[in-house]
């Protein structure tokens, strides 16, 4: 089961066979080109050379060459990837305004929805799991109870945004802007938080696990004394955090129990508003949290 909580590695969905055929494509043509040239002019060195009949049999010839043959090979792949960014274009195009759209519940699982305008969106209970938000634009939005497991969201805009009990376990949220952001209750559990700006967030009773906060912006001692206090367990915390007694692992003895809660127990200090999305055992929590305590930060 550790399988589930190994520290997430950040990868970002793109279109690699666009990036490769754009660069590609050029080049093929430029080589195509250079190849006919110099055959050209061999065929001219050689027409010096050659009688009537020969000159008409080798034009024949060199009209029916491997040269052109893959001349119209490389248009085609061209005009191929001309099409496909063409068709990618018009449908970021057609996705990039939903600026107070209702997603209420919404089934947007592994979605490009890059540079998206999503303010205001209510965006509920969505499933946006592994998702690509870079750069998208949630000010205001609602994605209370959203599950955002494993998404990208660097360089995203949450100000304002309530992400109350949301799901944001393995997330990318490097740079991220969640100022004011309401987090309480949410799981954040092995994210990348660095460069991420925390000022005046609301992180009253969310899962702080296995993270490393050292390089996040704002984060002021108030925010993890709250009440309900967010849940600590194996954080690497600021430098201040050392002048006020913050233990980093405070709530271990907790994590557990929280992550192998049942939907029905919410409420408490000891499950608080986590969603269950876990499935697994006491036992396997237990050996998740073993094996955790192991790793030792930089």
């Amino acid at each position: 089961m550790w399988t589930r909580f190994k520290w997430w590695g950040a990868t970002i969905k793109n279109n690699k066979l666009l990036v490769m055929g754009a660069i590609a494509t050029p080049v093929l043509l430029s080589m195509v080109w250079g190849i006919k040239l110099i055959w050209d002019h061999r065929l001219e060195l050689d027409d010096d050379r050659l009688s009537h009949n020969e000159r008409g049999t080798l034009a024949h010839q060199q009209g029916e060459s491997p040269i052109g043959n893959l001349g119209i090979i490389a248009t085609g792949v061209a005009g191929l990837f001309v099409l496909l960014n063409l068709r990618f274009a018009s449908r970021d195009a057609e996705i990039a305004d939903l600026s107070g759209a209702d997603l209420n519940c919404a089934d947007l699982k592994d979605s490009n929805l890059s540079k998206a305008d999503l303010s205001g969106a209510d965006l509920n209970c969505a499933n946006l799991s592994g998702a690509n938000l870079r750069y998208a634009n949630l000010r205001y939005a609602n994605l209370s109870g959203a599950d955002l497991s494993g998404a990208d969201l660097s360089d995203t805009d949450f100000t304002y945004a309530n992400l109350n009990s949301a799901s944001l376990r393995y997330t990318n949220l490097s740079g991220a802007d969640l100022r004011y952001a309401n987090l309480s209750n949410a799981d954040i559990n092995c994210a990348l938080l660095s460069g991420a700006n925390l000022s005046d967030a609301n992180l009253s009773g969310a899962l702080l696990f296995f993270l490393n906060l050292r390089e996040v912006e704002n984060l002021e001692p108030p925010q993890l004394e709250a009440k309900p206090s967010p849940f600590l367990c194996h954080v690497a915390l600021p430098p201040y955090s050392q002048k006020l007694d913050l233990d980093p692992n405070r709530d271990c003895h907790l994590i557990p129990q929280l992550l192998s809660a049942p939907r029905t127990r919410r409420g408490t200090k000891s499950s608080g508003a986590l969603r269950d999305r876990y499935d697994i055992s006491l036992k396997e929590a237990q050996e998740i949290l073993n094996e955790v305590r192991r790793h030792q930060w930089d």
